[in-house]
This record gives structure tokens, C-alpha cells and sequence, in this order.
């Protein structure tokens, strides 16, 4: 398949003259339009559209870089990209992406966008050691790369509540002081963990075996009654989890069991902010959101039963802005109310275990 749009691209290509050139230049052609079709293949593949409906062959004032991303195989940092783009006339920006394996650029008008598109594209990059970048217009009525670019993915998801400083510095610092001298720790993959009241089944996302500390550490208890002033009809939650995670290591993405909790599942963060990627198992929508350091993350209703949650393992995280935080060591607190019956009664059947497990 591959090979036969190679033999179309380079017979309608913009190197049109491809007869008058060497075979060592014809060879060196090929291999550079081999990496521009594989680029455009993949990102049909992740948009599940075919590439004309994604691009435009008139200049807009929107570029893609179908092959430089953030991180990962083929990463580049924001200042690179800046660099290399800033010195062009009506340049505004540029937006990477998380786990995608394209970026854009943004120009005041399509002209500014097609000169530096003409002066760059599949040409080898100094300040990319050599690397080329394939460049392609983007099509305005293509609403998936336009919202990312103008940030409208940047929406509230429902059921999601987040508050900030929830946690002062000094209940910070005495819940670190507390679960630092803790000597009970169980390692779970790349990251160590804590349970209180129950413990928790990370193969299948459940709750696991009751434990003879039932009662939550008393370091909890200013934020529990913290939580109840805000929250009156809060049920009493039964459950603690804090985990450690080190620099680099994550949290694959996971929706928490729907019959064996309760409707509300809250999250602390300690010592590091980091992005948590929130994914919505109908439409496979995307969101990240950014916890910060001593915020609370309230999951509920539709973001707690139809969304799955991760924390990608990687050592940076990249900002709406642009720029790129560096982590540090994360601790989570999770608090969660444990279901007696193990009985299930949500408004999300189609993705709820109580109806999945019957079916296996």
C-alpha cells in the first residue's frame, strides 16, 4: 500500500522532475517520501479520517508538523520549535501535543504560514540535527485539529470537581512528615503504595480484602472535615489509598470498579502538581487536566462511571502554555466509600462491570 502511493507521490509530487535526478538522489527522494507517507498514514490511522479531509492544499494560517512531537521517539522541546519558527513574519505560537505524534504552528494569516512552510518544508533542519520536518496546511473545516488548536478541548468535565490549596502548606507538611515514617509500604510496579480500611485490587481495578486498620491515619482528619462542611451529604469514606510515585512513573489508564465503590472517589496531591489524562469510553475524547500541588479532585457522575483516568509515565509534563514542567516526586492520597452488597445501580450499564463481567 505504501509503495504504491510512494510511485503516486513521487509521479505528482512537488518533485515533479524526479527523471533528470542520480540514482543515488532518486534513492535519497524516495526514502524522504517514504517517511512523509508513513507520517500522513499514522495520523489517519489515530484521526480515523482520511488525509485531504484533514489538510488543505490552499494555505491556511494553521500548520502541522505531521512528524515532530512532544517527548518520545522523535521529541523536541518548545524552545526548538520556537527557535526555528520565530524568525518568520506573523508568527503567534505553537501548541504540541501529549501522546500524538504531531504538533502545530500558528501564523496571523495563511500568507505568513505558506512562506515558512515553503522555506522549511522536508528540508534538513540544523537546529533539528538534520531532521526534516513534512509540513502540511491545515483544513479550517477540520473541527478536531482546530479545536485542539484554539484550545476548546479545554472544557469542564462533568462530574469533575477541582479545588485548589484545599490542603495548607502546614497540613502538607505534617501528612508528609507522617507517611514518610511509615514503614508498611507495598510495592506495586514502579511506584510504592499505602492502604488503610481495605486494600486495593490493582489487577482488577477493585477493592480488595478488609485490613485491621480500619480506621483512616488521624492526619486525614482536617481534611475530612474539611470535605463535610463543603459537602454535608458526603458519605463516610472507608477506604485510603496513598501512593508514591517517583519522577517518571505513571498510572495506566483505569475506570475504578463501579459495584465495588461508592458515587464519589477523592484524589490529593502532595509535594507535585502533574497532568492526569482523562478519556471518555464513548467518544474517546480527551481531556488533560493539571492537579496541583495540594489540590483535591472530586470524581462524580459522569466523569467517575464513563471516564477512564491515567497519569502517563514520563518525567515532564506539557502545559496549555506551551511550556514544559519538569515532575517531581508525587504522593497521592485517594479516598473512596466502599459498596457492601457489591451492587451496582449507575446510569452507564454499557460500561459498568456489573453487566460486563455477567457477559464473560
Amino acid at each position: 500500500m505504501i509503495e504504491n502511493d510512494l510511485s503516486t507521490s513521487l509521479s505528482k509530487g512537488e518533485n515533479n522532475n524526479s527523471s533528470l535526478l542520480t540514482r543515488n538522489e532518486l534513492r535519497k527522494l524516495k526514502k524522504v517520501q517514504l517517511k512523509k507517507l508513513q507520517a500522513q498514514q499514522v495520523i489517519e490511522r489515530i484521526e480515523k479520517a482520511p488525509f485531504k479531509k484533514i489538510f488543505s492544499s490552499e494555505p491556511t494560517q494553521y500548520l502541522c508538523l505531521t512528524n515532530i512531537c512532544f517527548g518520545g521517539i522523535g521529541g523536541v522541546t518548545t524552545e526548538k520549535i520556537s527557535n526555528i519558527f520565530k524568525s518568520f513574519n506573523g508568527y503567534l505560537g505553537l501548541k504540541l501535543t501529549h501522546g500524538k505524534p504531531y504538533s502545530f504552528i500558528i501564523f496571523n494569516t495563511p500568507s505568513d504560514a505558506s512562506r515558512a512552510r515553503e522555506t522549511l518544508n522536508e528540508k534538513p533542519c540544523d537546529d533539528l540535527d538534520g531532521k526534516m520536518m513534512f509540513i502540511e496546511y491545515v483544513n479550517l473545516t477540520y473541527n478536531n485539529f482546530i479545536n485542539q488548536i484554539k484550545n476548546s478541548d479545554k472544557v469542564e468535565i462533568p462530574g469533575l470537581i477541582l479545588i485548589e490549596d484545599f490542603i495548607t502548606v502546614k497540613q502538607e507538611k505534617n501528612i508528609l512528615q507522617h507517611v514518610y515514617s511509615t514503614k508498611s509500604w507495598i510495592p506495586v510496579q514502579d511506584r510504592i503504595v499505602l492502604h488503610y480500611g481495605y486494600s486495593f485490587n490493582y489487577d482488577l481495578n477493585e477493592v480488595g480484602t478488609k485490613l485491621s486498620n480500619l480506621e483512616l491515619p488521624s492526619y486525614m482528619n482536617p481534611l475530612l472535615e474539611k470535605l463535610n462542611k463543603l459537602f454535608p451529604s458526603m458519605p463516610k469514606f472507608e477506604q485510603l489509598t496513598i501512593q508514591l510515585y517517583p519522577v517518571g512513573t505513571g498510572i495506566p489508564p483505569h475506570m475504578d470498579h463501579h459495584s465495588s465503590f461508592g458515587p464519589n472517589v477523592i484524589a490529593f496531591s502532595l509535594e507535585n502538581p502533574v497532568i492526569m489524562e482523562f478519556k471518555n469510553l464513548k467518544t474517546d475524547k480527551v481531556v488533560n487536566i493539571d492537579l496541583p500541588r495540594r489540590s483535591l479532585m472530586m470524581l462524580k457522575d459522569d466523569v467517575r462511571y464513563a471516564w477512564s483516568h491515567a497519569v502517563r509515565a514520563r518525567k515532564s509534563d506539557l502545559l496549555e502554555n506551551g511550556q514544559v514542567r519538569e515532575r517531581g516526586q508525587r504522593i497521592s492520597l485517594t479516598l473512596r466509600t466502599v459498596n457492601p452488597d457489591r451492587i451496582c445501580k449507575c446510569s452507564w450499564p454499557e460500561l459498568c462491570d456489573r453487566n460486563i463481567n455477567s457477559k464473560s
